[in-house]
């Protein structure tokens, strides 16, 4: 039998550090609404606390909820809404009160069922409701605790939850071969145009330690760079997606919490940045440095978000694993930091200097890398369908509208 419970009669909720913590740059990780991304940590800008500040905050002397323990479900509820997480045995860390913190009561709930219950669409429009249909907002706890779950017996809730973490698995998977051709990607980048070990450069010859032939120019020699728009289109119930730098996750475009724009914003917006397949992102304010080649959708419009149009498609492999380079990021933000909203302008992309190859190398390097990258790109398209098969099971399932 199928009831209706408040979700705070169910579960014990709190949120995470009100106080202001010194940030260091080895401790415990700090993380905050903004770094919990498809039931993932998004390990991109986070922060860290000295263990002193974690332990006076978070550690198991502390009888609150802050003491997080494996099962609760951690949500975003200022600035990022919604965005769900499972805390596990093997994870640590602290948590901002941007995310609160729910410890369902395991003879009531089960943690994973309750986290799918947490990503529907029923919910997550609730929640938009509830924040009053801005893009950025907040969510109190009280409203939390109001909120109106769909019980089945346990052991029907364990049976749905493990439905559809099958398809999670896939989506894990799939995420940990895209890692490894990431990583093959920019190995690759390392080994000939840092240690300057491509084809043929046993006989090569060098002038300071430069290849003969490459060329020190600016991206904007290589590019047209240009950006979205500044203004904050007010959101629609369709339209067209407006995509941020946070939506930019794991090198591809997360669609599932963006809003949508009317098609005159959409249209304003798309004269000045002309969004086309080959295009590369590159988020330039908040969160730094998170890149990703646009494909064959390009129906949607960009705010803080820098756009670089290779002018040769044989430079958009090259300048992609030149921007993902750890060194080129680090650079990057530092030269963001200093400031209470980091920020990279189009003048500093459009100036930076890079050390170019012959045509000859960019063409090969292109050829090894354009699969790696297009193989990426098609595990994150089975991915996104994973997730639309996922999301279209899910209300059937929580509504009881199919038998389990």
């Amino acid at each position: 039998m199928w009831v209706e419970k408040k979700l705070g009669d169910i579960c014990e909720l709190g949120d995470g550090a009100h106080t202001k913590l010194n940030r260091v740059n080895d401790g415990i990780l700090y993380l905050s609404s903004k770094n919990f991304q498809n039931g993932n940590i998004n390990y991109e800008n986070v922060d860290y606390i000295s263990i002193e500040d974690y332990n006076r905050l978070f550690s198991i002397s502390n009888n609150s909820v802050r003491n997080l323990q494996a099962g609760d479900l951690i949500i975003g509820i200022i600035g990022t809404i919604g965005n769900v997480y499972v805390y596990k045995k093997e994870d640590k860390f602290g948590i901002s009160s941007s995310v609160a913190i729910i410890r369902p009561n395991a003879k009531e709930v089960n943690s994973y069922y309750l986290y799918y219950v947490l990503n529907s669409s029923y919910f997550r429009k609730m929640l938009d409701i509830m924040k009053g249909g801005v893009a950025q907002g907040y969510i109190n706890l009280p409203l939390l605790r109001k909120m109106p779950i769909l019980l089945p017996p346990l052991p029907t809730q364990q049976i749905i939850a493990d439905i559809l973490s099958v398809y999670d698995n896939f989506i894990d998977n799939n995420n940990r071969r895209i890692e490894l051709l990431e990583q093959s990607a920019q190995q690759i980048y390392k080994e000939w145009f840092v240690r300057f070990r491509f084809p043929g450069y046993e006989t090569a010859s060098f002038t300071k330690g430069i290849p003969n032939g490459w060329e020190v120019k600016s991206i904007s020699e290589l590019s047209h760079i240009t950006d979205g728009t500044h203004d904050t289109p007010k959101p629609t119930d369709e339209g067209y997606y407006l995509i941020t730098g946070k939506h930019i996750v794991n090198d591809t475009i997360d669609f599932s919490t963006a809003y949508y724009i009317s098609e005159k914003d959409h249209i304003a917006i798309s004269k000045r940045s002309g969004l086309e397949k080959g295009n590369i992102l590159f988020s330039n304010i908040g969160t730094i440095g998170s890149t990703c080649i646009i494909g064959e959708n390009t129906d949607f419009s960009v705010k803080n978000v820098i756009i670089i149009k290779p002018h040769d498609n044989k430079g958009t492999c090259f300048l992609y694993c030149l921007l993902k380079n750890n060194t080129t990021q680090e650079i990057f933000k530092q030269q963001a930091s200093g400031s209470s909203q980091q920020f990279i302008s189009l003048g500093f992309m459009r100036k930076y200097k890079v050390l170019i190859p012959n045509l000859e190398v960019l063409k090969k390097f292109s050829l090894l890398v354009e699969p790696i990258l297009d193989e990426k790109s098609l595990l994150h398209t089975k991915n996104k369908n994973l997730a639309k098969q996922r999301d279209l099971l899910l209300p059937r399932l929580m509504n009881g509208q199919l038998e389990v």
